[in-house]
C-alpha cells in the first residue's frame, strides 16, 4: 500500500525577493575605479640623443559629471644605461621631469624612472581616444632597450545594470602569466612556452580591438661580451641588446606584441608560442614571462525585467522510514508568466541519514538533468540505484523568467507547492 506524504512549500514569495536581491545587484549607485595598462615603446637599440613616441590611451567608460576623473597617471621609463648624466621625461607639452642617474661608468646597470603624467592626463572629461607623445632625453647616459608604458587609473559613472548598455565601448587589462622557470638558458639556446590568451567579451564591430599588448620578459643574466636576446611571439621577432656585465645582472625586457595581437577581433583563446633565445655571450637564469594586454570590447545589454533564473534549496524532510523509502514521482503546482513563457525545473536529492553531502539529480539520474513538466503533472522520479532505501530528502526548483533560461524575461512563473511521492 502506498503512502503519499505531500510537502507544500510556497517558493515563489522566496523566489521572487531573490530575483529582486538579483536586479538589485545591477544597481551600481557609486562611481568606480579602473586601472588601465598601454604600452608606448619598446626599444631593441641604444639611445643617447632625444627620443620620441606617440601613443594613444583610449576611455570606454562614462565620465558624466565625475570631477577629476583621472587620480593617478604614471609613465614607467626602464631599460639598462651605462654612464652619468641624467634623462628628461616629458608628454606632449606637460612637465619636464629630469632623472638623475648614478655614475656606474661602463658598467650597464638597469633602471627604472615613474613619470608623474596626471598633469597632462587629467585634462580628460569624457570617454574617447586621446592621443600624446612621451619624449625621452638622455644626457651624459646611453640607455639600451628603452621601454615605456602608461599606468593610469579613473574614476568613472558605471552602468544602471552590472557591465551594460553604456554610452561608449569599455576598455580593460588582463595579464597572462607565460613562463617562470628557475632552469638556466644557456648560450645560444632556445627554449619556448605556449601562451594561451583568453578573450571572453563581446568584440563585434569594434575596430582594432587591442590596444595595448606587451610580453615582459625578466631574469638575471650574465654574459661574455655585448650579446642580445631575441623575443618571438608567433612570426614576429624583436632583438634586444644586451651589454657585457661583470657580475649577474637583472633585466627586464618590453616586447610588444600588438603586431601578434592585432589579428585578434573575436572573443575566443588564442594560442601564440613564445621563443626566447639568448646569443652565444649570454646565459639566462630564473627567466619569466608575462603578457599584459589592453582590449576595447562591448559589454552586454542590459536586460529588463526579471533576473534569468532563480533557484531555491528546500530543508531536509524526513519520510520517517527508518530503512529508507521508495520515491514515485516529484511534481510542480502553480503557473508560468504570461503567454506561457517561462520555465519551471525540479531536482532531487536524496540521504539515508540526513546530514549530506546533498547531490541533485535530474530525471536521467544525471547532475546536470532536470524534471521538466506542465503544473501539477507528476514526473517519474526513477533512478532507484540512487534514491531509493534512503530516508531523507530535498529538492531545489528553478525558476526562468525566460524559456530558454539564459535571457532575461519580463514575467516570472510562480510556484506554489511542490509535490514528492513516495512509498516504504
Amino acid at each position: 500500500m502506498n503512502r503519499n506524504n505531500y510537502r507544500n512549500y510556497s517558493v515563489i514569495i522566496v523566489l521572487v525577493g531573490l530575483i529582486f536581491a538579483l536586479a538589485a545587484i545591477g544597481v551600481l549607485a557609486a562611481n568606480r575605479v579602473k586601472t588601465t595598462e598601454t604600452l608606448i615603446t619598446s626599444g631593441d637599440s641604444s639611445v643617447s640623443s632625444a627620443t620620441s613616441s606617440a601613443f594613444s590611451l583610449y576611455i570606454g567608460d562614462n565620465l558624466t559629471g565625475v570631477s577629476n576623473p583621472v587620480k593617478s597617471a604614471q609613465v614607467a621609463v626602464s631599460g639598462v644605461y651605462t654612464g652619468n648624466g641624467t634623462i628628461a621625461v616629458q608628454v606632449d607639452s606637460g612637465t619636464t621631469q629630469t632623472f638623475t642617474l648614478a655614475n656606474v661608468g661602463s658598467t650597464p646597470t638597469p633602471f627604472e624612472v615613474l613619470y608623474d603624467a596626471s598633469t597632462t592626463i587629467s585634462t580628460l572629461t569624457s570617454a574617447g581616444t586621446y592621443t600624446y607623445t612621451l619624449h625621452a632625453t638622455p644626457s651624459g647616459v646611453t640607455v639600451y632597450g628603452l621601454s615605456a608604458k602608461l599606468v593610469e587609473s579613473h574614476e568613472y559613472v558605471p552602468a544602471n545594470c552590472a557591465d551594460g548598455n553604456p554610452d561608449n565601448e569599455k576598455v580593460k587589462t588582463t595579464e597572462t602569466f607565460i613562463i617562470g622557470t628557475p632552469d638556466v638558458l644557456n648560450p645560444s639556446i632556445a627554449t619556448s612556452s605556449e601562451l594561451t590568451l583568453y578573450i571572453g567579451d563581446n568584440l563585434s564591430g569594434v575596430a582594432n580591438p587591442v590596444k595595448s599588448a606587451q610580453v615582459a620578459v625578466s631574469g638575471v643574466y650574465t654574459s661574455t661580451a655585448d650579446g642580445s636576446i631575441t623575443v618571438q611571439l608567433g612570426s614576429d621577432s624583436q632583438v634586444f641588446t644586451m651589454k657585457d656585465v661583470s657580475a649577474p645582472t637583472p633585466f627586464e625586457i618590453l616586447y610588444n606584441a600588438t603586431g601578434t595581437t592585432d589579428a585578434i577581433t573575436s572573443a575566443g583563446t588564442y594560442n601564440y608560442p613564445l621563443t626566447v633565445t639568448p646569443s652565444a655571450q649570454i646565459t639566462i637564469y630564473g627567466l619569466s614571462a608575462k603578457l599584459a594586454e589592453t582590449h576595447r570590447y562591448k559589454p552586454p545589454t542590459c536586460g529588463t525585467g526579471y533576473a534569468a533564473t532563480g533557484n531555491l534549496e528546500s530543508s531536509t524532510f524526513d519520510t520517517g522510514i527508518v530503512s529508507g523509502s521508495a520515491y514515485n514521482s516529484i511534481m510542480w503546482a502553480g503557473q508560468l508568466g504570461t503567454n506561457e513563457i517561462g520555465k519551471v525545473k525540479l531536482q532531487l536529492a536524496t540521504d539515508a541519514e540526513g546530514d549530506g553531502p546533498w547531490t541533485y539529480y535530474g530525471a536521467d539520474c544525471n547532475q546536470g538533468t532536470f524534471y521538466t513538466a506542465a503544473s501539477s503533472t507528476p514526473m517519474e522520479i526513477g533512478c532507484p540505484d540512487i534514491h531509493n532505501n534512503k530516508r531523507y530528502f530535498r529538492y531545489k526548483v528553478t525558476i526562468c523568467s525566460a524559456n530558454d533560461c539564459s535571457s532575461r524575461g519580463d514575467d516570472t512563473p510562480q510556484v506554489d507547492d511542490v509535490i514528492v511521492n513516495w512509498s516504504p
